[in-house]
C-alpha cells in the first residue's frame, strides 16, 4: 500500500503551518514563488517577453523595489491576447492544463488554462477553511447548478417524471449533491431534505428565495442547516439575518474568481477576510501603489500557480480595503471589506428569480458579445445590451428570446441594444445583470 502523502495533502500540511507565519516570512516565501514564475513567464510567455523588463535587473536578479512598474493585465487582455499568455512550456509537475470558459460577473466571456498543481492548492486551501470554521467534511454538501452541467455525475431523482430539470444528482462515492438551479422553490427544499444536507453553497440571491420559501413553512416542516458558504457576491447583513432566520444557518463568504481561484475566506471570528497568500499575491492599490489599511482600492491579483496561463498583476475587477490584525491567531494579511459584484434578484408577475437561471453562455455565443448586461427595465420586460463588431440578427434574436421566456416568464419582451461599452459599476465592476425598478 502506497503510504506516500498525495500532493494535496502536502500543501494542506504546508498550509496549516502557514497561516501562523510572521508577515516577513510570509513575504519571503511569496517573492521565491514570485520569481520562479515571473522567470517562467518571461521565458516561455510570449504576452510577458518584455513586460516585467522593470522589474528585472541586468543581472537577472529581481528588483522588488519596482514591482509595481508591471503593467497591469485586464480582462480585456485575456479576452483579446488569450494566445500570446499561453506558456509553450510548463514546469515540471505542473501540469496537466485544463482550460474553461466564463462570463465571470462583468459579462466580458474569457477562457482561462489552469494547472493540476493549483486545482490541488486550490482543493487544500478549501481543506484547511472547513478546518477554521469546524464544518464537519463527512456530512451532506448541497449546490445549486444546472441540468446540462450535470456530467459525470449519478442522476438520483425522487420525482416520478425522472425530470433532471427537478432532479437531484449525487457524486459518485461523494458526500455532495447539486441540485437543478431551474427547480422549484419547494423541489429545491425537497432535495436538501432528502440528502439530509448540512451546508448549502451558492450565491446569496439564490439562497435569499429559497429561504423565504422556508420561513414560509410551518417550523416543524423547515429545513435547518448549519452553514450557507456564500460566493460570487457578498451577502448582505438582511440575508444573514434571514438565513439565520429561515435555517438556523451562519453565512460565511469565500473570496474567489475563476480567474485567481481561491484567493480568501471569511475569518470565523468576525467579518474580516483573510487572504491565501500562499496561493496568491493579493495587492489592493490606489493608482499604482499600495492603499494604507482603512482606505478603499483596487484589487490586482497574482496567482503563484497559475504556470498555464500566467496572470501577473491581473485587475480582479473589486474594490477592498485592507484591514491590519484579526482578533483570532491566523496571521494571514486581512481585508476588512469587499466591494465586488452585487447582482439583483429579478422580480416576476407572482415569483422572484435570479440569474442563475440565464445560460450566458447562451447569450454570449449568440450575441458574438465581447461584452453584456440583461436589464431588467419592468416586471415582463428586459433589454439586452451587448458589446459586438456586428448588431445580432432577427433570427439570433429568437433564439435568446426564447431561452429567456423558457427559464424566466413566457410573456416575456426582450429588447437589444448594440453598444460601445458596459459602465461599470460603484465596486469597479461591469455589471452583468441590472434590475431598474424597484422591487
Amino acid at each position: 500500500m502506497d503510504t506516500t502523502p498525495t500532493r494535496r495533502q502536502r500543501i494542506f500540511e504546508m498550509l496549516m503551518e502557514s497561516q501562523y507565519w510572521p508577515p516577513a516570512i510570509m513575504l519571503e516565501y511569496q517573492r521565491s514563488q514570485l520569481a520562479q514564475l515571473l522567470r517562467h513567464a518571461r521565458a516561455n510567455v510570449p504576452f510577458y517577453k518584455t513586460r516585467l523588463d522593470p522589474v528585472f535587473k541586468s543581472n537577472g536578479e529581481i528588483d522588488w523595489d519596482r514591482w509595481h512598474e508591471i503593467p497591469i493585465v485586464t480582462r480585456a487582455d485575456l479576452r483579446d491576447r488569450r494566445h500570446e499568455m499561453l506558456a509553450a512550456e510548463m514546469p515540471p509537475g505542473h501540469g496537466p492544463a485544463k482550460d474553461f470558459s466564463t462570463s465571470g460577473s462583468s459579462g466580458v466571456p474569457i477562457t482561462i488554462a489552469t494547472t493540476a498543481i493549483a486545482s490541488a492548492a486550490g482543493r487544500a486551501a478549501h481543506e484547511r477553511f472547513d478546518r477554521h470554521h469546524a464544518l464537519d467534511v463527512v456530512k451532506c454538501r448541497a449546490a445549486f447548478d444546472f441540468p446540462f452541467e450535470f456530467k459525470d455525475w449519478k442522476l438520483l431523482l425522487r420525482n416520478r417524471r425522472q425530470d433532471p430539470i427537478a432532479g437531484m444528482i449525487r457524486g459518485q462515492g461523494t458526500n455532495q449533491i447539486k441540485i437543478s438551479v431551474t427547480a422549484k422553490e419547494t423541489e429545491k427544499l425537497a432535495a436538501l431534505r432528502w440528502g439530509n444536507a448540512s451546508v448549502l453553497s451558492s450565491l446569496p440571491n439564490d439562497i435569499e428565495i429559497i429561504a423565504r420559501k422556508n420561513l414560509s413553512l410551518p417550523r416543524h416542516h423547515r429545513v435547518r442547516l448549519d452553514s450557507i458558504l456564500c460566493f460570487g457576491q457578498g451577502a448582505t447583513e438582511e440575508q444573514r439575518k434571514l438565513f439565520l432566520a429561515s435555517f438556523g444557518a451562519k453565512a460565511i463568504e469565500i473570496y474567489s474568481s475563476k480567474e485567481a481561484g481561491f484567493m480568501g475566506f471569511q475569518c470565523a471570528e468576525g467579518d474580516r477576510f483573510h487572504v491565501n497568500s500562499e496561493l496568491v499575491l493579493l495587492e489592493v492599490i490606489n493608482g499604482q501603489r499600495p492603499c494604507a489599511p482603512g482606505k478603499v482600492g483596487r484589487v490586482v491579483v497574482t496567482p503563484l500557480y497559475s504556470t498555464a496561463q500566467p496572470l501577473i498583476r491581473y485587475e480582479q475587477g473589486d474594490m477592498a480595503t485592507p484591514g491590519t490584525t484579526c482578533t483570532c491567531s491566523i496571521r494571514l494579511p486581512v481585508l476588512s471589506k469587499i466591494d465586488g459584484r452585487q447582482d439583483p434578484i429579478l422580480k416576476l408577475p407572482g415569483r422572484l428569480a435570479t440569474e442563475m437561471l440565464v445560460n450566458k453562455d447562451l447569450l454570449t455565443n449568440v450575441l458574438e458579445a465581447l461584452a453584456l448586461q440583461v436589464a431588467q427595465v419592468s416586471e415582463l420586460r428586459f433589454e439586452i445590451r451587448y458589446v459586438a463588431r456586428r448588431a445580432v440578427t432577427p433570427g439570433k434574436k429568437g433564439v435568446i428570446t426564447r431561452h429567456l421566456r423558457s427559464v424566466l416568464h413566457p410573456r416575456l419582451h426582450v429588447d437589444y441594444r448594440k453598444v460601445s461599452e458596459i459602465p461599470r459599476n460603484a465596486g469597479g465592476k461591469q455589471q452583468r445583470f441590472v434590475r431598474e425598478f424597484s422591487l
